[in-house]
């Protein structure tokens, strides 16, 4: 367990390299454009390919984050009421149907990378780059699944006050 939270905590770190890199492309890009239309009054093109599939990128790996903390969105109206043995086994249950979802997710990341061989219109690159964006966030929506299960069931419950 230790090992894996240590792989965890560098993944973790450089996950969150690429999201404060990507969302600074994607401000600098933006402005850029805003810029480029407002006052030599032509756009820049290609930022809307580069954005969208930026865009992918940071949501699939911001969610993993959140997953690592448990800050993705979840209903705790039951286990709030239920005993720790409880909350344990429903949060199995549910890491178990969010690893299913992501190593799909992930599957259909590598299948569409394997049978997409267009390129983007404006900078012609193969879209099979922003396809492997989707099989990276869901590598790491799997990761994070399993190390937030494995740190809530091996933590001791909460004490109420």
């Amino acid at each position: 367990m230790k090992v894996y939270a240590s792989i965890m905590r560098i993944v973790t770190a450089i996950e969150n390299i690429v999201l404060a890199l990507s969302m600074l492309m994607v401000l600098v890009l933006t402005f850029g454009n805003v810029v480029a239309r407002k006052v030599f009054h032509h756009s820049w093109g290609f930022t809307e390919e580069i954005v969208v599939a930026v865009f992918v990128l940071i949501s699939l790996l911001a969610a993993g984050v959140a997953a690592r903390e448990g800050g993705l969105v979840n209903l705790g109206l039951v286990t709030e009421h239920v005993s720790y043995r409880t909350q344990k086994i429903l949060h199995i249950i549910s890491t178990v149907i969010c690893v299913i979802y992501s190593v799909i997710l992930t599957k259909e990341g590598f299948g569409r990378i394997q049978a997409d061989h267009t390129f983007s219109p404006i900078l012609h690159i193969s879209k099979s780059v922003f396809w492997s964006f989707v099989v990276i966030g869901g590598i790491s929506l799997v990761l994070h699944f399993i190390e937030n299960c494995i740190m809530f069931c091996t933590s001791e419950p909460e004490k109420e006050a």
